[in-house]
């Protein structure tokens, strides 16, 4: 989430946990997410619904919803993906990156006070990479997926990206969309991000997500950039 987010967990993830629970078709997975933020998302309970919208055997489309005090106040969609063996020909354009062995001084993000950023273990490195964890359960009892894993962290992109003063700009992300080219393992997630700020009050800000072993996938997401 962007900068005022107000929910202590990520509602990406919450949604993309729905999604993943859809039954669908065998040997498929989420290759990409894509999430639109309606309004606020509150601290208490919070409802997901989700369905196929488009089957198949190779290629299924899955919508899910996130419902607080009777009101829808975000939705996702997902591309579920038949997987087969490519590992001879894997590759990625960005090289593999170092995690830190200590936490980031948590100055770096009191610009934004939120709940969502408090639940997170943050580390810095020199190259600019920002590597998160969660501090607490996204649903109390379960362990995430490896895909929940990243929408967990995959929010921060807006904040690590940053190139406007917080103090005279708000940036506010209205949707985050991720593509994962594989699946990550462990759980600290690297995020590496840059804004684009155009004439008009619109922006944009893409990502690059790692995990320990390399490069897994990217994010963008739109802004509203308004003066305080």
């Amino acid at each position: 989430m962007g900068p005022g987010a107000a929910a202590r967990g990520s509602p990406s993830a919450l949604l993309t946990r729905a999604m993943e629970r859809v039954e669908g078709a065998e040997g498929t997975r989420i290759s990409r997410i894509a999430m639109d933020i309606l309004g606020p998302v509150p601290l208490g309970e919070l409802r997901t619904r989700a369905r196929v919208v488009r089957p198949g055997k190779r290629i299924e489309l899955v919508e899910s919803e996130l419902e607080a005090g009777g009101r829808n106040v975000a939705r996702s969609s997902a591309w579920r993906l038949r997987t087969s063996d490519t590992e001879t020909v894997e590759q990625t354009v960005e090289p593999r990156r170092e995690l830190p062995d200590k936490d980031m001084d948590s100055s770096f993000f009191t610009q934004w006070t939120s709940g969502y950023i408090d639940s997170l273990q943050i580390r810095g490195a020199a190259d600019g990479t920002v590597w998160a964890r969660p501090r607490y359960p996204l649903v109390a009892g379960e362990t995430v997926t490896p895909v929940v894993q990243v929408m967990c962290i995959a929010d921060i992109a807006n904040g690590v990206g940053a190139v406007l003063d917080p103090a005279r700009w708000r940036f506010l992300n209205t949707d985050l969309v991720t593509h994962l080219h594989r699946l990550p393992r462990g759980e600290w997630i690297g995020v590496r991000a840059n804004a684009s700020i155009g004439p008009d009050g619109v922006g944009t800000t893409s990502g690059t997500l790692f995990d320990e072993s390399g490069e897994i996938g990217n994010t963008l997401q739109s802004l509203l950039i308004e003066a305080v």
